[in-house]
């Protein structure tokens, strides 16, 4: 049986009947299940209970599957989601990925499709969420270096409290240390300002504490991972916020409790940020008893350096496959797509001269529409490739690379007066191949967006920065509100309507993501009616790199 068979599932689905028997059959297949017809009660049951991934139908009168997912993507940012659909459409995908699923299935479906798209995805979320934990251990990993410096008792609280506020979704964090006489715990450090939590603010050591402290350490013990030490959120303070409390214990001796709260008090914290904050924990008491501190933080290192190398690979294979995937989804597209478009050309072709205006003017659009679709597809094809293709790094000169862009896009200046003008240009370190495709994709832009204007103006230019080069493409065109530039780089974004400019809204992502590659960044700068400006950056790369 594979590794993800016994993972948790929340299935969510308004035809009780269809629930129920997927319910029984992913049981068969070792999974645990528990299913709803009720979105609202399907949160409900998150709240109290962890699952892995949550299996949802699209269209549900109560809440549809995308609002689900959001919902309770709120209450366990780790949990997974798989969306089912009986609308195979390019559209739904988008729109499902968009919403935070993984992956979606089309109704009906056989268990043989289904149960690969379960493993696929739980496979991502395994990697992505321990990625997540080892990238929440770096704080804790420059922590365990720091005490080999020989820190002292303040400064092993400061960067303890430091460390748990890098923690994902951090919101209050406190240190609670015991008073000299042991009377008392007091707060050492905080990262609020709550007067609840207020440095040197004291609790008296109880006999309530000291049990809870004594639970604690034996549930932690036992912990296997699998689900929260409930008495973590039951610790014996006063705290508005909730959250969990952990004991800082070493050789027997209590060394204080590290109280931490999510800054979302609906989101349930999970076992994989639990057992953050208890190795943070463990850390912490380690500092503070010095016994057998070096050997420990050597052995903790190596360790630790091990795993995020180790995890790091996993991930890259992980985000391959998943490209690979998205690939030949978009390449399976594509066959409904050429029979419509191949019927409609057929039927025009031999019943042309039967068929009324109006039924020609309807077979058209649809293979207009089917012709856009294998543009939205194509364009997808663009974007993955540019996502994974290698970086070839070299010296270019970017005056001869615009010149070389431009001259390939007069064909499209024919019968318009356009005057566009290329200054001299820093060179840069990149991929000539690469950013030939910015230039492009913005110069194509920029002559599409001033079709309107009786003289187009046009310039390439850069301006001067230390530490990057920056180029940029000003246009005189329609240009855009400000307002939405956030949206300009998204994939399917578009700001102007379809029967205005044509495109499909991939273009500037592909800038985007190619910059991203580069170390650099794109934005932009517009007016609505008076233009748009375009801005891109490289990296200035140290001389031995060149």
């Amino acid at each position: 049986m594979n590794r993800t068979a016994n993972a948790r599932l929340l299935i969510v689905d308004d035809e009780s009947a269809l629930m129920t028997a997927l319910c029984n059959t992913l049981e068969t297949e070792g999974y645990r299940t528990s299913g709803f017809t009720s979105a609202r009660t399907a949160l409900a049951q998150l709240r109290e209970q962890q699952f892995d991934l949550l299996l949802t139908d699209l269209m549900m009168p109560e809440m549809d599957g995308i609002a689900l997912l959001r919902a309770a993507q709120d209450i366990d940012r780790d949990l997974a989601g798989i969306v089912m659909t009986g609308h195979g459409t390019i559209n739904t995908a988008v729109e499902a990925l968009r919403g935070g699923a993984l992956d979606y299935v089309l109704k009906p479906f056989r268990l043989d499709n289904l149960l690969p798209v379960l493993t696929r995805a739980l496979a991502t979320r395994r990697v992505q969420t321990e990625n997540i934990r080892l990238r929440e251990a770096v704080s804790i990993y420059e922590l365990s270096r720091a005490i080999t410096m020989g820190l002292s008792h303040d400064e092993i609280v400061e960067r303890t409290v430091y460390a748990a506020a890098g923690q994902n979704d951090a919101g209050s964090v406190c240190l609670l240390v015991p008073t000299e006489d042991g009377r008392e715990l007091r707060v050492a450090g905080s990262n609020t300002r709550d007067p609840h939590w207020a440095e040197a603010e004291r609790v008296r050591m109880s006999a309530d504490i000291v049990n809870w402290v004594s639970l604690a350490r034996e549930q932690l013990a036992a912990w296997d991972g699998s689900s929260a030490v409930e008495v973590l959120f039951r610790a014996p303070f006063e705290d508005p916020r909730g959250g969990v409390a952990l004991p800082i214990v070493a050789s027997g001796d209590l060394y204080g409790v590290l109280r931490f709260s999510s800054r979302f008090p609906q989101r349930r914290l999970g076992a994989g940020q639990i057992k953050a904050l208890e190795i943070l924990a463990n850390t912490a008491a380690a500092a503070f008893d010095a016994a057998s501190l070096v050997s420990q933080l050597q052995g903790l290192n190596h360790e630790l350096e091990a795993r995020v190398h180790e995890r790091t690979r996993e991930l890259e294979a992980s985000n391959a496959d998943l490209e690979a995937f998205s690939y030949s989804v978009s390449h399976d597209l594509r066959a409904p797509l050429r029979a419509v478009d191949g019927f409609c050309d057929m039927f025009i072709a031999d019943f042309g001269q039967t068929v009324p205006r109006e039924g020609i003017e309807l077979l058209e659009k649809a293979r207009g529409g089917a012709a856009r679709m294998n543009q939205l597809i194509e364009d997808l094809l663009r974007f993955a490739r540019y996502s994974r293709q290698s970086l070839t790094l070299g010296r270019i000169s970017m005056t001869e690379l615009a010149g070389r862009v431009a001259a390939g896009l007069e064909a499209s200046l024919r019968g318009r007066h356009v005057e566009l003008r290329i200054e001299s240009l820093p060179e840069c370190e990149g991929d000539a191949t690469l950013l030939e495709q910015v230039l492009i994709n913005l110069l194509s832009n920029a002559i599409k967006f001033t079709s309107g204007c009786a003289t187009a103006e046009i310039v390439v230019g850069s301006q001067p920065a230390d530490t990057e080069r920056i180029y940029f493409v000003r246009d005189n065109g329609v240009g855009f509100d400000m307002k939405y530039a956030s949206r300009l780089f998204g994939v399917f974004q578009r700001l102007h309507p379809q029967t205005q400019f044509e495109g499909t809204g991939v273009g500037l992502s592909i800038v985007h993501r190619i910059m991203t590659r580069h170390g650099g960044r794109v934005w932009a700068q517009s007016t609505p009616g008076q233009g748009a400006t375009f801005y891109f950056s490289i990296p200035v790369r140290p001389a031995r790199h060149l």
